[in-house]
C-alpha cells in the first residue's frame, strides 16, 4: 500500500525557488519580446510629423500663390522666404529630432524593462544627431561622409528611413521595417511631386475638363502624405494596445 510522505521543508524550498526562478525567466521571455518589437514608439511620433508636414507643404502653396492669376509671377516676401525654408528644412530638423526622441524613447524603455536589445536606441540617436549636423554643412568637405551627407541634405527624410531599417534589422522586427521602407518612398517622392503628377496624369486621362484637373491634381502629394501619416498612428496605437495587453 502506498503511502504519502509530506514534501520535507527543505524539498518546498527548493520547489519554491525553482517556480520563482521559471517565473522570472518567463517574464523577462516576455518582456524581451516586447522589447524587440517596440513598433508603437516610431509609428506614433513620426505619423503625426508626417501629416504635419504635408500640413505645412499644402500651407505654403495657399500662401505663396493665394493672389496669383495662371502664369502669374512675383518676388517674394521675406515672410515667405522664411517659410519656405522652414518647409524646406522641416525632415532636416523636426524629422531629425522626432527620430532623436525614438532613439531616447527605445533606451528608456529598454532600461525601464530590463531586459532586450538596447543598440536601437543608439543607432536611432547617432543617425538623428548626424542629419541635424550635416544639414548645417558642417560634413561637406568630409570625403567619405559626403555621400550621406548629400543624402541628408536633399532627402532627410530617406536617412531617417534607412535608421529605421536598421533598427528594424537589429530588432528582428520586419513590420517597423515596412513601416521604415514606406515612410522614406512616401516622403521623398512627395518631395518630388510624385504624387500630384500621378494624379494630374489620371485626372487628365479620363478625360474630366482642365478646371477639375487644375483643381484637384495638386492635391496628390497631401492626400499619400495624410494617408500615411494616419495609417501609421492608427497602427502604433493597435501596437501600444497589444503592448500593453501582454504585460
Amino acid at each position: 500500500m502506498n503511502e504519502t510522505h509530506p514534501t520535507p521543508p527543505a524539498r518546498a524550498a527548493e520547489v519554491a525557488a525553482a517556480e520563482e526562478a521559471l517565473a522570472r525567466t518567463e517574464h523577462l521571455r516576455r518582456v524581451a519580446r516586447r522589447d524587440a518589437q517596440g513598433l508603437a514608439i516610431p509609428l506614433l511620433v513620426l505619423g503625426p510629423l508626417t501629416v504635419a508636414a504635408a500640413a505645412l507643404q499644402r500651407l505654403w502653396l495657399w500662401w505663396v500663390v493665394r493672389d496669383l492669376d495662371p502664369g502669374e509671377s512675383r518676388s517674394a516676401t521675406d515672410g515667405e522666404m522664411a517659410f519656405t525654408n522652414i518647409v524646406d528644412t522641416y525632415w532636416g530638423t523636426v524629422g531629425a529630432l522626432g527620430l532623436l526622441a525614438i532613439g531616447l524613447w527605445f533606451g528608456v524603455r529598454s532600461r525601464r524593462l530590463g531586459a532586450g536589445a538596447g543598440a536601437g536606441a543608439w543607432v536611432a540617436a547617432a543617425v538623428a544627431v548626424f542629419v541635424l549636423v550635416a544639414y548645417n554643412g558642417i560634413f561637406v568637405w568630409v570625403p567619405f561622409l559626403m555621400p550621406l551627407t548629400m543624402v541628408s541634405v536633399l532627402a532627410p527624410s530617406a536617412v531617417i528611413a534607412l535608421a529605421l531599417l536598421l533598427v528594424a534589422w537589429r530588432r528582428h522586427n520586419g513590420r517597423l521595417a515596412a513601416w521604415a521602407l514606406g515612410f522614406g518612398v512616401v516622403t521623398v517622392l512627395a518631395s518630388l511631386g510624385f504624387f500630384d503628377n500621378r494624379l494630374y496624369d489620371l485626372l487628365t486621362l479620363v478625360r474630366l475638363p482642365t478646371d477639375v484637373v487644375l483643381a484637384v491634381g495638386g492635391w496628390g502629394d497631401l492626400i499619400a502624405q495624410v494617408a500615411l501619416g494616419v495609417a501609421m498612428v492608427v497602427a502604433g496605437l493597435r501596437a501600444r494596445r497589444a503592448d500593453q495587453a501582454r504585460r
